[in-house]
């Protein structure tokens, strides 16, 4: 026996808003991954900036004389006053809190390896918020249309 014509408008009337409940649910999922992107690419970014502004002082180092005095930072906005003793040569971190002597044209070309990394990954970052804000225009419409017809 069919169901009556009631019937069939209320389950699609149902089905409807739950469809819309499911997009409006992914809408601010994706919105709140783009939030994340936006913090992540900002950490990248604050990243690539420091490891540029290494590269210049590496750059620079050569025209300090030894016996100079300079202050050199610890990290965290932290300075101590030092001596120049050695420009040929610089301590540079290579993970797992391990430091090697190299050359200042080597720890340049590790700094600059490092900045095409944190690059790279900014690229994949703005890639993947790209196709999430595509997805975004696509549903806001949806939802938007829903809406109305609920009213």
């Amino acid at each position: 026996m069919p169901k009556p014509a009631k019937e069939k408008k209320s389950a699609s009337k149902k089905q409807d808003r739950q469809e819309l409940q499911e997009k409006y649910l992914e809408l601010q999922v994706l919105k709140q991954q783009i939030s994340n992107y936006v913090e992540q690419k900002q950490a990248v970014d604050a990243k690539i900036n420091e490891l540029n502004a290494s590269i210049e002082a590496l750059k620079a180092l050569p025209n300090v004389k030894k016996g100079e005095e300079m202050w050199s930072s610890l990290g965290s906005g932290t300075f101590v006053r030092s001596d120049i003793k050695d420009v040929e040569k610089v301590l540079v971190a290579i993970g797992a809190g391990v430091v090697t002597k190299e050359t200042l044209p080597k720890a340049i070309e590790i700094l600059e390896s490092r900045v095409k990394e944190f690059s790279d990954i900014n690229d994949e970052i703005i890639r993947q918020a790209n196709t999430m804000v595509e997805r975004i225009n696509q549903l806001e419409p949806e939802v938007e249309e829903f809406a109305e017809q609920e009213n």
